[in-house]
Order: C-alpha cells, then sequence, then structure tokens
C-alpha cells in the first residue's frame, strides 16, 4: 500500500489496483483552532456565569443554562468545521467508539485546553483591574469559587469516592447522548445535535455542582485550576482521570454494540489496471 501526493492510498499488488480515498474536509489546523475558539466559548459563558453567579443572583440554575448555551453556540459556529468536541472526554470517547482517528486526538486536547485557559485567563485580567473585587479575596480565591474540587472545596464538602464517581457517570453519559445524535442512524439529523448536547451539559453539570462544581470536562477544570489557589491544581488529576474514565465506558459499549455504519470508514473504488504489452 503506498500513498500518492493527494492522500489516495493505493494497493500495488495484483492485477487490479484498490484505491482508498480519505474524505476532504478542514485542515487539522482548522480543526484545532476551531475547537480552541468554541472551548473558549464554553468556559466564557459557563465559568462566567459561575464567576458571577453570586453577584447576579442566578444561582445554579442560570450557572447550568450558561454551560448549555456556550455549547449550543460554539457547536453552531464551529460544528462544520471540527464537530466541536469542546471537550477532552468527547475527543477521547468518540476515538474509543471508533468514530473519530487517533492521530487527531492530541491536536483536539491541545486546542481545547488552550481555549479553556485563555478564557479563565481573561476573566483572571479583567477582575484583577478592577478594586471592587479586592473585598473578595485575591483574584486567585476568585477563581477557585468556578474551579472544581472536592473534601472541602467541595461545594457541599462531597469527599473524593463521591465527587469521582459523579463526573465518571455524567461524563459517561454525555459522550453517550453525543454518539447516538451524531449517529447515521440518528432520526433526529444532525441540525438537532447542537441543542440536545447542549441540554445535556446544562443539566449534568446542574446535577454535578453540589458534589464537585461540576467539571464534566477536563479542559474546563484545567482552564480554572490555573489560574486559582494551588489546590485547584493538586486535584485536578481527578477531573482528567473521572471523565476520560466514563468517556471510554461509553466509548467501548457504543464500539460494540452500536451500528457499525458509525465506524470510521474510507470510500473503497475498484479500478481496473491496463496493461500494456
Amino acid at each position: 500500500m503506498s500513498e500518492s501526493e493527494n492522500g489516495v492510498m493505493h494497493d500495488e499488488g495484483g492485477d487490479d489496483a484498490m484505491v482508498v480515498e480519505e474524505a476532504r474536509g478542514p485542515s487539522l489546523v482548522a480543526r484545532t483552532v476551531a475547537e480552541a475558539a468554541g472551548t473558549f466559548i464554553l468556559v466564557f459563558m459557563g465559568v462566567g456565569a459561575a464567576l458571577f453567579s453570586p453577584i447576579g443572583d442566578w444561582g445554579a440554575l442560570g450557572v447550568a443554562f450558561g454551560f448549555a448555551l456556550g455549547v449550543m453556540i460554539a457547536a453552531l459556529i464551529f460544528g462544520g468545521i471540527s464537530g466541536a468536541h469542546l471537550n477532552p472526554a468527547v475527543t477521547f470517547g468518540l476515538w474509543i467508539a471508533g468514530r473519530f482517528p487517533g492521530r487527531d486526538v492530541g491536536p483536539y486536547v491541545a486546542g481545547q485546553i488552550v481555549g479553556a485557559i485563555a478564557a479563565a485567563g481573561m476573566f483572571s485580567v479583567l477582575v484583577a483591574s478592577n478594586p471592587l473585587y479586592d473585598q473578595l479575596g485575591t483574584t486567585r480565591e476568585f477563581l477557585g469559587s468556578a474551579s472544581n474540587g472536592f473534601g472541602e472545596h467541595s461545594p457541599t464538602q462531597f469527599g473524593l469516592a463521591a465527587g469521582a464517581l459523579i463526573e465518571i457517570l455524567i461524563a459517561a453519559l454525555l459522550v453517550s447522548v453525543v454518539l447516538s445524535v451524531t449517529s447515521v442512524t440518528a432520526k433526529a439529523g444532525a441540525a438537532a445535535a447542537p441543542f440536545a448536547i447542549g441540554l445535556t451539559v446544562g443539566f449534568l453539570v446542574l446535577v454535578a455542582i453540589p458534589f464537585t462544581n461540576g467539571a464534566l470536562n477536563p479542559a474546563r477544570a484545567t482552564g480554572t485550576a490555573v489560574w486559582a489557589d494551588s489546590w485547584a491544581i493538586e486535584q485536578l488529576w481527578v477531573f482528567w482521570f473521572a471523565p476520560l474514565l466514563g468517556a471510554a465506558i461509553a466509548g467501548v459499549l457504543f464500539r460494540a454494540f452500536g451500528p457499525r455504519e458509525d465506524m470510521l470508514s474510507f470510500t473503497v473504488v475498484e479500478t481496473i489496471e491496463i496493461v500494456e504489452d
């Protein structure tokens, strides 16, 4: 098997040549940038709602709505470019399920982390520029109010085991919804996916807020942890391990029992090789 300059794979063995042509689309760079920008929007809206909820008196429902709407807007803008994963757990789950190429996992996750850190960093800079926020503590303490944690850093003092279990469950549910609504067998169609996924994210975050402040997304957790006090970084491993484990569980189940039409495939074209005497 050899690859030509235009990305077409050729089988050079035998009398008949098999051509495997990869689907064309946005470049990996474009898709990675789209993931960064989309995750920026998600964190800007979701974490922004969480940070300023006490001031606006929005409550947990307002925070959940911020995350839900952030996912919807980012997916509507960037879904056609990168698929709008916006979450390393989603990217990882899609790969495990056979719906995403492994070579693209690293760039997607890197883009998501950069977007999340940039959005949280913007809030850090803006808050530091306003002396009225000094009464709320340091900027790092303020960012810590929207960071994810367990034990004494859980909003209602839930421990490691409870927090990890919740994060595993909500990540598995999210990835299951993503795999279902983006399946080729889904009857609702691609147009409904941003709204179904966005509402799912919102309500899963709402359930998880009392336990861990609702991570669900390792990039989102990293974004705020970088700008918060050191405890957030120390506990960050849980908010990578648990969501990725939940995503893996969903991915394995869908790979085993989901429609085979959803698996990554290539268009195979048979050609007749003309041999001159």
